[in-house]
């Protein structure tokens, strides 16, 4: 059991100093750097840090996407007995600012001049910020306060030599306790918070997660995700205690990266899979109709056989007891069914091999998080023999909560909890709900949070004084533990691609439009965003009389083409780049309401959206904005 990072780097470096930790592609080949070689650079950068003056329990900036530098810079920080303040490349100058000046940071480490430029663009807001260093070994400029990632090495390296290096002093010092990271993640007003993770935190996953996926040191992942975000960071963290190797790709990449690399396991979102899902139906709907009949009377032989089989074994998400004849009736049933399509599975199974060979061949499983798996993906995937493993967590519990297990994962669930982990599912009043209810998903264990920097308040409204963590998300258990996501009762939404948006400033932003009354933003598990507008009638109906419309009423106005080309118009002009809103946070499809949302019914009576009313009412007309 590790209680510190220092001490589990150290104790992979002891074990596996001549294997591969991490690999980076070069001329079209991988090129990988060990984890004594990893060592050095990790101490001379800290050596480096201390000189330039940060001190244990300092917060270090560290605005950058997914490279070796990143986790070079964070085991640095903390081996300087420090905490990092990450953030990705995407972040816009604003969130720079109020992030690095809220989290008093002296020193950041920066990606490239990008980066800079937003931070010299608010530097007037920084006033603690005296030095940045730059990760990106292109950057040549010569500034004042700017120092080059090698240059920072290399001064820690020649502190080394002469033995005046206080690395082993500061990692000496670090304990289970001391922060190791503070993340910042949008609370509903759009003012981030900064999550305080510690060393136990992060460790509780390294110590946890390989007992229920077993890692060797053979084995090789490939990484795409942003390593700011809690959950690539343990993915990392983990490899490293059991001395696997990562290699960095990109999503431009990934699909060659897969052939090239062969991974045992990829950390990913769920689009990755689900773009992998679409080039498959786009490649057989260009194929003949024989063929086509084919391959979908095979997937679903695959799919009902797979479902049998779950059920005879009893590993299917059951959320109440049948009783014990009832259950084993229902299981011996369908073992002979799946019996029965067994030689038609197997023949699927290698006709479905082209597939399987897209991820490398060799992948024992994919873990995915950062939002929920769509159920036909799930299913898709499960069928053509590509076990993928769905996670659950928040930032605010480093992240993981729950995983399904790699010899029994559930469709449909997220799997139980991790070891050491508590969970419950509680009711409006905070009282547990019966077996197989949906209530609120309460966490207990050393993964939650310290708190969240600076906002006592903040932190008393989602953490109690018995150490409940309220993840804000809606679920319930089976029978037999598993965790399944139902909905969330909060209002942050995440995306396919792992995105958290808070939907509050968009709608804020959208409401400046005179053609808009009323506006909420959905898209949760989707590539997009989207929102259901409620029109504002007088100024529609001015603009249909303006362009010549027939608009006898709401319903015949938002059937012209004019009227949705207006509406998409606006969408643009209020939530886009230009108005400080990133790519994913822009709305890209809508369905126009004729109903306005009303006290007692959608609203409160303090005029607040009853957002999971809203969506229950306007279920279909939501299946249908981002239907294909």
């Amino acid at each position: 059991m590790f209680h510190t990072i220092p001490e589990m780097f150290a104790s992979t470096v002891d074990r596996f100093g001549g294997r591969p930790a991490f690999k980076i592609k070069e001329d079209g080949v991988f090129r990988a750097i060990t984890y004594a070689q990893v060592n050095e650079t990790v101490r001379d950068l800290a050596a480096g840090l201390i000189d330039l003056g940060v001190k244990g329990a300092d917060h270090v900036g560290l605005i950058s996407d997914n490279r070796l530098g990143w986790i070079l810079a964070d085991l640095a920080i903390v081996h300087a007995g420090a905490a990092d303040v990450p953030r990705g490349a995407d972040s816009t100058a604003e969130e720079i600012a109020y992030i690095l000046a809220h989290a008093d940071c002296k020193i950041a480490f920066l990606e490239d001049a990008q980066q800079l430029a937003k931070v010299e663009s608010v530097r007037d807001r920084l006033p603690k910020l005296t030095t940045v260093i730059i990760l990106d070994e292109q950057f040549t400029a010569d500034r004042k306060g700017v120092i080059l990632f090698d240059e920072l090495v290399r001064r820690g390296a020649a502190l080394r030599a002469k033995g005046k290096s206080k690395v082993e002093e500061r990692v000496a010092a670090v304990t289970g306790d001391s922060l190791a990271t503070l993340i910042y993640t949008s609370g509903t007003t759009g003012e981030p918070k900064g999550v305080e993770l510690t060393h136990a935190n992060l460790l509780h996953q390294v110590n946890m997660v390989p007992q229920v996926i077993k890692f060797t040191p053979e084995d090789r992942f490939l990484t795409l995700l942003p390593p700011w975000h809690s959950f690539e960071r343990a993915v990392e963290y983990i490899a490293i205690a059991d001395g696997c190797s990562t290699a960095y790709t990109s999503i431009k990449e990934v699909a060659a990266d897969l052939q090239l690399e062969r991974p045992t396991y990829m950390a990913s979102v769920p689009r990755i899979w689900e773009s992998i899902y679409d080039k498959v139906l786009t490649k057989v709907a260009k194929e003949g109709r024989v063929k086509q009949l084919l391959f979908r009377t095979l997937l679903a032989v695959a799919e009902r056989y797979r479902e049998l089989s779950r059920i005879a074994a009893g590993d299917d998400a059951r959320f109440e007891e049948r009783g014990y004849l009832r259950e084993k009736g229902r299981q011996v049933w369908a073992g002979i069914r799946a019996a029965l399509l067994g030689p038609l599975y197997r023949l699927a199974h290698t006709k479905f091999d082209p597939i399987r060979q897209r991820t490398g061949g060799r992948l024992k499983a994919a873990i995915s998080g950062g939002g929920a798996l769509p159920a036909h993906v799930d299913r898709f995937y499960d069928a053509v023999g590509l076990t993928i493993l769905e996670g659950y967590g928040l930032t605010e519990t480093a992240p993981v909560i729950a995983v399904r297990l790699p010899d029994r994962p559930v469709p449909g669930t997220v799997g139980p909890p991790i070891p050491n982990t508590q969970l419950r599912i509680v009711g409006e009043g905070g009282q547990p709900v019966e077996q197989g209810e949906i209530g609120i998903v309460q966490v207990r264990g050393p993964q939650v949070m310290r708190g969240y920097y600076k906002q006592p308040e903040a932190t008393a409204e989602v953490l109690s004084e018995a150490g409940w963590l309220d993840t804000g998300d809606l679920g319930r258990l089976t029978v037999t533990g598993e965790l399944a996501i139902t909905g969330r009762a909060k209002d942050t939404i995440v995306l396919l691609g792992g995105e958290n948006v808070e939907p509050v400033p968009i709608e804020s932003a959208l409401s400046a439009s005179p053609y808009i009354a009323q506006v909420m933003v959905v898209g949760q598990d989707q590539k997009q965003l989207g929102a259901l507008i409620v029109p504002e009638r007088d100024h529609l109906a001015a603009f249909c009389d303006e362009s010549g419309l027939a608009c006898g009423d709401l319903e015949e106005a938002i059937r012209h083409e004019a009227v949705r080309a207006l509406f998409a118009r606006e969408l643009r002009t209020h939530v886009s780049a230009a108005t400080g809103f990133k790519p994913f946070e822009q709305v890209r499809r809508f369905r126009l309401l004729t109903r306005d949302f009303t006290v007692g019914r959608e609203l409160t009576h303090t005029l607040k959206m009853r957002r999971n009313v809203i969506a229950e009412i306007y279920a279909d007309e939501i299946e249908r904005m981002f239907k294909r």
